[in-house]
This record gives structure tokens, C-alpha cells and sequence, in this order.
């Protein structure tokens, strides 16, 4: 195979590369998953909110629970930073 073969299939390797990490960023926020960050994160997702205002929803819906940490609430405002 000539090195132009051979650098069309490492540049095609390093975009899928580069596409499957930025889909993982936007999917997670950067947060590993079973985290307080990334279970903020996916709260809008899964409950449909509109704005960042909304994250303050998971401790006034429910007040005999205890508060959501820092953590979540940071994933929670980032999920709107990056999803607008």
C-alpha cells in the first residue's frame, strides 16, 4: 500500500477518533457516569426542562429530601451550557 493509502486510513481513523470522543463529551459533559455531575447533567434530558433555572426544580419538587450536591447542580447548568 503507498503512504497516501496509508495516511488516508490514519486520518479517517483519528476523525472517527475525534467524532466518538466529542459524541461521549456531549452525551456525558465530561462527567463518568454513576457521578452526582453526570446525574445533573441528565437530569433536563430526562425531565424535559427548558432553561438552567429549572435545575433548582430537583430540590423544591421534593423538599423532604436532601438538597442535590454542588456537583449536580454544576452538571445539571452545563447541561444548558453545552446543549443550546
Amino acid at each position: 500500500m503507498s503512504l497516501r493509502g496509508w495516511l488516508l486510513i490514519l486520518s479517517g481513523l483519528t476523525l472517527a477518533l475525534v467524532a466518538y470522543l466529542y459524541w461521549n463529551y456531549t452525551q456525558t459533559g465530561g462527567y463518568n457516569k454513576n457521578s452526582d455531575g453526570y446525574y445533573g447533567y441528565s437530569f433536563p434530558k430526562d425531565n424535559g426542562l427548558k432553561n438552567a433555572a429549572n435545575c433548582e426544580l430537583a430540590n423544591t419538587e421534593n423538599p423532604d429530601e436532601s438538597p442535590v450536591s454542588q456537583e449536580w447542580m454544576e452538571g445539571c447548568r452545563k447541561y444548558f451550557e453545552i446543549n443550546q
